[in-house]
């Protein structure tokens, strides 16, 4: 917020004459008065925008008055709230109107009679009426009003003869109350208070908080409180409570933000940044059955030489996601993103059992899911065991038109030796996983590392359920399978028409995993990713090193 040109070294005392104060139809009077209380909040929402407003007071001189510094001269602005009933506009028979012909009586002179205090005055009315011709020129702001002089001449004529006799304790006539008279109409309460809000909105965007319209509301209800509070107080016994001034109302609105940002970090969802594109497609395999998919994805090479190098760098940017909690994630901002990688090894380091190669297979299909396939991981698994060992090592939604997914992710990094014992082991690997028992263990790992506050909306229906039926989490089960596996093609260097010979290789790969699959697996789904790679053990030292040194 600007500091303008403001003055403002001590609390200002209310606008109250001690010798006359009294409580008299006052604190139980104003009771319900909720358009005064809305047009004070509105008043105060000002205040936190405007250095030069240093003290809002409710029900001392006037309905509201607002107190400004400008050049350490003191302006003060009084408002009367009228509300009315009538369709008519107000004319200015009704705002000259005595009673019982007595001075002082009328709307215009009682406004002009706050005039009592040794600063510049001016003055507010606010009501639900418009007011008729020549007076609705009033609206015309202030700022505006050194090019529309004869019509201002117009609105003010009528006041220069007008009860001439009348004046303000500080001299001043109806002339110089009309000629600093702001007409604001506001014809719906609900409407005034909706927009209050929006400004509390808008307000909290300038701080880079989006807080819920909830919040907002929670947050309204509060400034009206602290309005109805003061306009409550005892003109007699508290009069230092009628006032709201700038640093109390600046304190109030730092402790919003700071509720709005604890609430953002509380509930966002962390997983909706995507990263660029990096894998490309290259295979699309038949599979063997309807509940099988097969594809293949390309590192590429660059200038005849694999990117192994710029696989690790993309790999290491999914390790926070993939290791640390998104309670830890929301709480990361741009001022300690930097930690973010070293925390996320620290983790890893935590959990010395998990090998190097075994998490540099978890992010390449982590990093497959989250890109290609839109998926939002609901648990870090990978260091969380099954019986002393890794079953299924994430677990991601995918949302579908025709029922959300529960994707359990396997993956392996494997070299050529050990190639044609990879299906057996993998297929092993699945049945220990699927049996009904470990999936029940599964389930209650992901409800306990689960955060649905940092999760877009899904439903996964009762599979889910603490104690719900295993059929009902088969019914949503999806396993994807990733086998990042050392080439032969890759590893005779790049030629034009690599990608062909790649393909037949994947082919060979999938065929030999899918038949081991489909001897007691054929009713699982079951999506199989397959990622050449030049050499399984130089990929994974890269790994390590490269991790290591960024700690």
């Amino acid at each position: 917020m600007s500091q303008g040109r403001t003055k403002t070294a001590m609390p200002l005392i209310s606008l109250i004459d001690s010798e006359t104060a009294s409580d008299a139809g006052g604190v139980a009077g104003r009771r319900g008065q909720k358009f005064q209380d809305h047009v004070a909040a509105s008043l105060v929402i000002d205040m936190l925008v405007e250095p030069t407003i240093v003290q809002i007071e409710c029900e001392t001189a006037d309905d509201v008055t607002v107190r400004r510094v400008l050049d350490a001269v003191e302006a003060h602005e009084y408002v009367q709230v009228k509300t009315t009933d009538g369709d008519s506009k107000w004319s200015m028979q009704e705002l000259l109107q005595r009673i019982d012909d007595r001075e002082g009586t009328s709307i215009a002179e009682r406004s002009l009679a706050c005039d009592a205090h040794d600063a510049v005055p001016s003055f507010r009315l606010v009501t639900v009426r418009e007011p008729r011709s020549p007076m609705v020129h009033f609206k015309i702001p202030r700022g505006e009003r050194s090019s529309r002089t004869s019509q201002m001449a117009t609105a003010t004529g009528p006041f220069e003869k007008k009860f001439p006799k009348f004046k303000s304790p500080k001299g001043r006539t109806l002339a110089d109350w009309a000629r600093q008279l702001l007409w604001q109409v506001e014809p719906d309460m609900e409407k005034l208070a909706g927009h209050n809000r929006l400004r509390l909105l808008k307000l909290a965007g300038n701080h880079g908080e989006r807080p819920h319209i909830a919040e907002i509301e929670t947050s309204y209800a509060d400034l009206l409180g602290m309005v109805i509070e003061a306009g409550d107080a005892s003109r007699v016994h508290a009069p230092e409570k009628k006032c709201i001034s700038r640093a109390t109302a600046t304190t109030w609105w730092r402790k919003q933000i700071a509720l709005f940002a604890a609430e953002t970090r509380r509930t966002v969802k962390v997983y909706r940044v995507r990263s660029e594109e990096f894998f490309s497609e290259f295979h699309r395999g038949p599979g063997t059955s309807d509940n099988r998919t097969v594809s293949g994805w390309d590192v590429e090479f660059d200038g005849g030489k694999w990117r192994s190098r710029e696989l690790v760098d993309h790999l290491l940017d999914w390790i926070p996601e993939v290791v640390l909690p998104p309670t830890v994630l929301a709480n990361l901002d741009q001022l300690n993103a930097r930690s973010l990688l070293t925390r996320a090894v620290e983790a890893c380091e935590a959990h010395g059992g998990l090998r190097a190669r075994e998490l540099l297979a978890e992010l390449m299909l982590h990093a497959i899911l989250r890109h290609h396939h839109r998926s939002e991981p609901i648990a870090c698994k990978i260091f969380h065991m099954n019986g002393g060992r890794l079953v299924f090592g994430s677990a991601h939604v995918l949302l579908d038109e025709g029922g959300d997914q529960l994707w359990l992710g396997q993956s392996r990094l494997t070299t050529v030796t050990d190639r044609e014992s990879m299906p057996a082991a993998v297929a092993e690997a699945l049945r220990s996983g699927l049996d009904r028992e470990i999936l029940r263990h599964e389930r209650k790992i992901i409800l306990q590392l689960r955060h649905p506050a940092h999760l877009t909306e899904h439903n996964l229906g009762r599979s889910m359920a603490a104690n719900g039926k295993i059929d009902d989490l088969l019914s949503v089960l999806h396993i994807p399978l990733l086998i990042a596996y050392g080439s032969g093609v890759l590893a005779g260097g790049f030629t034009q028409d690599y990608l062909d010979d790649l393909r037949q290789e994947a082919n060979e790969v999938s065929a030999a995993i899918q038949a081991e699959l489909d001897t007691d697996l054929r009713d699982f789904r079951i999506h199989i990713f397959l990622i050449p790679v030049e050499c399984a053990k130089t990929l994974a030292d890269l790994f390590e090193t490269t991790l290591k040194a960024d700690q």
